[in-house]
This record gives C-alpha cells, structure tokens and sequence, in this order.
C-alpha cells in the first residue's frame, strides 16, 4: 500500500492536517500513568485546534472513550486476543482514514503496529527507558516482562525515521545506542499538562501547615518508602509532617512492604491514603498543599512535577535522569540525592521552617512552568509533524 498525505507539499501550512493518535488511553476518566495523562491532554489540545482532524486509536481495549466519542473518530484494538488481528485491524484504520500523520505515544506494544509502508509519517514519542525500568522491577517475572519490552523497543526504534523525545536524558541515551541515528528525524518536546491547571488559580500564600502531596502509581521506583522514612526522622524532631498519597497500588510486594514500614515506624497518622483521582479532582484536593514529593529512582520527565509546578507548588524530587532538566535547585524547586532520605528530610525541614522561601520558590516553579502549557507544546508538536512531511 502506498501511503499518501492529505497535505500537499506546497502550501501546506493552511490546510487540515489529519492526525492519528495511538497509545495506552485510561478506561475511564480517571488517569493511571504518565502516558495516558500525556494521551488526555493532546487530545483535549488537538481538539481545540481549527487545523487538526484528530482520530484516536487505544491499545487498551477497554477504553470507551466517553470524552473524545463524539468529537472525533474513536478506535480500539486488542493485542491480547491477537497480535495480528490487531496489526490487520490497524491496517483497516490506516487505510479508512489516511492519515497525514501516525504519532504514537509510548513505544511497547504500539510499536508493534509499526510497518515499512508507514515509515515515512509514523511518530513514535519514547517515554520510559525500559532498560532503567526493568532493574527496579520487584519480582523475576515482572524483570522478564520488561526485558521482552526493552528488546521490542530497541528493535523497532532503530526502524522508525520519527522520533519525539520528551527529555535530553532520554534522548542522549537513544543517540549513544543507535549507530543510525544521524539518520533519524527527531525533537526535543517536552510532556503537555492538562489545560485546567493552568485555569485553575494557583494558591502562593498556603495556609495549610506541613502538608506534602505525591501523584503516581505506588510502586518501589516511585521511592514512597523514603518519603515515609523522611516523615519519621522529622518526627523524632518533633516535626510532624502530613503526606498524602494519591494514586494505587502497582506492586503487591511493595505494598506489603510500605505497610509493614509505617507500622514499623509508627506514622500512621501522618500517612494518608486517597486513591486514584482524575486531573481535576487532584486539582482540588491538593489546592492548599504546598509541597510535592517525588523521590523516584528513575524518570524520564515526570508529568506529575510539572503539573505541580504549574500550580506553584515548591516540589521536591530525585537529582536523576530528566527531573534536573525541571528544577533549577533552590530556585524553582529542590532536588536530592537518590536513596537518600536523611537529605530529603533536611530540605523538607528548609521548606516548612522558611515560609517566605516557600513563597518565592512557588512563584518560580510557576514561571518555569509555562513549557508545559498544552498550546506551546502543541505548537512543538505540529511544527515537527510538519518538518516529517516535508521529508516523507
């Protein structure tokens, strides 16, 4: 099949521009990970554009869509029952819509879609770095699993002409591996946040006192347990520090072991469960929490920092692999050594005895903020879509 563009060469800027968007989208309103926040909110940003046709399609077969149905064209495919089911049910979409442009975010399992005749408009944005991942797993099973995903992605990425990279971390490791990527057509764009942070008032004067917040899937290289450890020290110097914890549970294992730490250490008060929330609820309970925490082992470029900072919260994370990209240390957020809860336990002592730091920090991290917003991010986006068409 030849792939043809709706877009002609010359003088394409004013046309309409159709674009298919591929990834993990969230079953219901609620979102489980940064991929499918990052879903969410291009599609909300698509959406309020004149120049983009926007069709959706979900790896995740569960996904209904009851946002985006009735605004555009919606699709689900299912790699469970059948890879090649689902590769020919692509092949349907591809070919009832012809599409200008296939961008998928995320790279295992959509890259499975990915086939020579789309190489010249297919879009990959690569957000984990499986390799990084897949040594922080809990179990054998789950380090089998990413490995599998880390040799699909390397295999497919050494294929795929169009990258999107939402870091310099994670594109530095792309060009160090790839011996082709002189070859690659690729940008530098950073993660959108959701468009009603950034209508929602930020709060800079908090009333609450010794409140952190931290948003994400709870599991070990989310690093909970030296947020709880941290708590506890700042105890013992009659600090009490309240933490709430919003989102679940991916790793039994873990679970066990962070309710066997607060018991251990006797911070059940202060450790406060909430469950998953959906942007707008995360919005509101957190409006009067001035501080984030997210001590992780490895990120790429974390959605949850910049939401965060899009709300003026002084945020407090790992000095590892793209957050430093983020925070600007002391300035527009704090950064700490990975593992190392007796320094996180200093800065959060910092924050909350320094109130007109506090101030000043929020006020910062809402500046730097503004890469964030959906409309300069999209702006990015369909400059470099625009950038592959001219090649292809």
């Amino acid at each position: 099949m030849v792939f043809h563009s709706n877009l002609e060469l010359e003088g394409f800027k004013n046309k309409i521009m159709k674009v298919v968007l591929v990834g993990d989208f969230p079953e219901g309103d609620k979102t489980y990970g940064g991929v499918q926040g990052v879903l969410v909110n291009m599609t909300n940003a698509f959406l309020n554009r004149d120049d983009i046709k926007l069709v959706l399609v979900s790896t995740t077969p569960a996904c209904t869509f009851e946002n985006f149905k009735n605004r555009c064209s919606v699709f689900t495919i299912n790699f469970r029952s059948s890879f090649f089911k689902a590769r020919k049910d692509f092949d349907f979409i591809i070919e009832k819509e012809n599409p200008d442009i296939i961008h998928l975010q995320g790279v295992v399992p959509g890259v499975l879609l990915f086939r020579r005749k789309y190489e010249q408009n297919f879009v990959v944005t690569q957000h984990a770095i499986l390799g990084e991942e897949r040594r922080l797993q809990v179990n054998k099973k789950r380090k089998v699993l990413f490995r599998l995903k880390e040799l699909t992605e390397n295999f497919y990425l050494k294929r795929i002409k169009n990258i999107v990279f939402i870091s310099d971390y994670n594109k530095q490791i792309y060009l160090r591996n790839n011996k082709r990527a002189h070859e690659v057509n690729y940008e530098l764009i950073a993660n959108p946040v959701n468009d009603i942070f950034y209508e929602n008032e930020p709060v800079l004067n908090y009333t609450s006192s010794n409140d952190v917040y931290f948003v994400g899937e709870i599991k070990k290289r989310k690093g909970l347990h030296l947020l709880i450890q941290a708590v506890h020290l700042l105890k013992i110097k009659n600090l009490q520090i309240k933490v709430h914890v919003i989102g679940g549970y991916k790793e039994q294992e873990y679970r066990r072991e962070i309710e066997a730490l607060i018991k251990k250490l006797k911070v059940e008060d202060q450790i406060f469960f909430c469950g998953w929330k959906n942007q707008t609820e995360v919005l509101e309970y957190a409006k009067e929490i001035p501080v984030f925490v997210l001590p992780s082992y490895q990120e790429t470029l974390p959605l949850s920092i910049a939401e965060a900072m899009s709300q003026g919260k002084a945020v407090v994370a790992t000095n590892i692999c793209g957050i430093p990209e983020m925070i600007e240390h002391g300035h527009s957020g704090y950064l700490f050594e990975k593992g190392n809860f007796n320094e996180l336990a200093q800065i959060l002592e910092e924050i909350f005895s320094n109130p007109e730091r506090l101030r000043k920090v929020s006020a910062n991290a809402l500046v730097r903020s503004e890469k964030y917003r959906p409309k300069n991010v999209i702006e990015n986006t369909i400059g470099f879509y625009k950038k592959v068409l001219e090649k292809g």
